[in-house]
């Protein structure tokens, strides 16, 4: 998993391919109401809500894409765990590209304007909350 400002992404490039393209749709963006946007190897979306409890909160991870989540505002704490620690829910979804799995993880707060990416090894467990819920707005690269 790679966690780091927002603005610092591009130094990671040769591991995401096509994240120039979607830092520059993002760049270009008016307004963070709820959308999705395609882009040439995935999507953009953007969304909004509230942070969710850790409690009983179960991981998530994907085997197509990286998974780049980027804070725009709020703050919220993401818990991460190695894949092959952790025990699958159902059987992974190749259609949806997602896995459910329970384990044990650190949690690490995740700031506004910073994102994170989780690669196919990272299992995680995003928008969560340690001490109380709060809102936030977000942007997902897949």
């Amino acid at each position: 998993m790679i966690v780091c400002p927002f603005s610092a992404l591009t130094r990671y490039q040769a591991v995401l391919p096509g994240v120039e393209e979607a830092m520059a749709l993002i760049a270009g963006l008016k307004t963070y109401e709820t959308a999705a946007y395609p882009i040439s190897n995935g999507r953009v979306t953007v969304s909004s809500g509230m942070t969710m409890p850790t409690e009983n909160a179960i991981f998530e991870a994907h085997r197509q894409y990286p998974d780049i989540q980027y804070l725009v505002k709020g703050h919220e704490v993401v818990g991460w765990a190695p894949l092959d620690t952790l025990t699958p829910v159902f059987p992974f979804d190749t259609d949806q590209d997602i896995g459910f799995y329970t384990g044990k993880c650190d949690f690490f707060p995740i700031s506004q304007g910073d994102c994170y990416v989780a690669f196919p090894e990272d299992g995680h467990m995003p928008t969560r909350y340690l001490d109380r819920p709060n809102d936030y707005y977000k942007i997902v690269v897949k």
